[in-house]
């Protein structure tokens, strides 16, 4: 009777334990960088999204040497530039989980001075040429709205198109800026 009861225990703890390890595993988080941002403005975003439920997050993204929008990207000298983003993203889809088209209100603070190349002025008579430089600050708080579109390869991979539109609140007149800012995103993530 002994040994009866040992085997049905040791037989349900193999099935339990069995049964455990073909459950699918939920992903809460995702970490992603806008490849996009990196190539064209050499910016490095990293950005964590909270995957909660009914297809809704939370999204808190750094960047480093940020730019506003793309403007002056191709005569950066210098770029002290670094801001922070909260979002709050909600999917629409029905059937797949936290992927598919997405709308995300955000507010975004940046900091920094980026240092630009105006123009070169070439002096004849010398036969040499000096290059003059301007200096402007992107301080200031913009906030905005992004709409995308997020495609997740084996429940790990994400891939995702965005685009976004601000109103920047700072100091938009010292060189120029308009204070409307798009910009758009190829954002490569992991699920974990």
């Amino acid at each position: 009777m002994k040994k009866i009861i040992i085997a049905l225990v040791l037989f349900s703890s193999v099935l339990s334990f069995s049964q455990e390890s073909t459950e699918v595993q939920i992903r809460q988080n995702e970490l992603s960088t806008n490849l996009l941002d990196l190539v064209a403005a050499g910016s490095l975003n990293i950005t964590y999204e909270r995957l909660l439920k009914n297809n809704q997050s939370l999204i808190a993204s750094a960047t480093l040497f940020d730019t506003f929008a793309y403007y002056d990207v191709g005569y950066i000298e210098k770029n002290s530039a670094f801001s922070l983003k909260v979002a709050y993203a909600i999917y629409f889809s029905k059937s797949k989980d936290h992927a598919g088209f997405f709308f995300y209100p955000f507010l975004k603070a940046r900091a920094g001075e980026i240092e630009v190349e105006d123009y070169t002025i070439y002096d004849y008579n010398t036969d040499s040429s000096y290059t003059e430089y301007s200096k402007y600050d992107i301080n200031g708080v913009a906030v905005g709205f992004g709409l995308g579109h997020k495609w997740v390869f084996n429940d790990k991979i994400s891939l995702s198109l965005n685009g976004e539109l601000a109103i920047t609140l700072g100091n938009v007149d010292d060189y120029h800026i308009d204070e409307l800012e798009a910009r758009f995103g190829v954002n490569f993530g992991f699920r974990f």
